[in-house]
């Protein structure tokens, strides 16, 4: 089944490289606040799955499978080993990339990898692929955020990607795939595994028990999206972590 290969993108910075992977509906946009947090030793690339910013719209089946094998055409050219920092279906998407190719990817900071997490909220993204106008968007990305938040230019920037049908029938594949999600398969070094979880995630709610033994560290005031909404602790994560 044919999946388009995952775009890649130079952020900038200089040195060994680190891999950014964005979750569902997301693009490399969304690392905003963290990508210069890594520049100062590292070159900062980030990758866009099939059905999301500058990749093609074929998903196969849109399960997380089939978007890492998108993912692992996209990033052919990055080396071995390149450390690896991804959120929710893209977290999803590298753990079974990392079981495929055990020697793929190095550290992994993986944030509520979704089918992780104590549930996950398919509603949530089935509406975020039907969404038609700007309130409505504010309203449905509320949900992803512990406080309130500015989110007039982010609802935009969803609303505008949606006006593709193309884009907006590969999310809705991936949104459907995702009700039924089993969780990702175990990473073949899970001593190089860290998860990390906003505390009020309300998405991929933080797990009663450790996932591969593995306990998440906890990032209190913050919804499913700690990297953005908490992003100096979440900074602090990445430089403890892969620097």
């Amino acid at each position: 089944m044919t999946v388009s290969p995952a775009a890649l993108h130079r952020l900038g910075g200089a040195g060994a490289p680190v891999l950014l992977v964005h979750g569902f509906a997301a693009d490399r946009f969304g690392w905003a606040a963290n990508a210069h947090a890594l520049m100062a030793g590292r070159t900062v690339w980030a990758a866009e799955l099939p059905g999301h910013g500058a990749s093609g719209n074929a998903v196969g089946q849109g399960t997380a499978a089939d978007l890492a094998q998108g993912l692992a055409a996209g990033i052919a050219d990055l080396p071995e080993g390149v450390p690896v920092v991804a959120h929710s279906l893209g977290a999803a998407a590298v753990l079974h990339l990392a079981a495929r190719h055990p020697g793929r990817f190095g550290p992994m900071v993986l944030i509520a990898p979704a089918g992780l997490g104590a549930g996950f909220d398919a509603g949530f993204a089935r509406d975020l692929a039907a969404v038609r106008a700007a309130p409505e968007a504010e309203a449905l990305l509320e949900q992803l955020f512990a406080r309130p938040a500015r989110l007039g230019p982010m609802a935009a920037h969803l609303v505008a990607t949606l006006a593709d049908p193309a884009r907006r029938a590969a999310l809705g594949q991936i949104a459907a795939a995702l009700a039924e999600m089993p969780p990702p398969p175990a990473p073949p070094a899970p001593a190089a595994l860290h998860l990390v979880w906003g505390a009020q995630d309300r998405i991929v709610p933080p797990p009663a028990a450790a996932p591969f033994g593995i306990a998440p560290e906890i990032v209190d005031g913050a919804g499913h999206l700690p990297q953005a909404e908490a992003a100096g602790a979440f900074n602090r994560i990445l430089r403890a972590r892969l620097c």
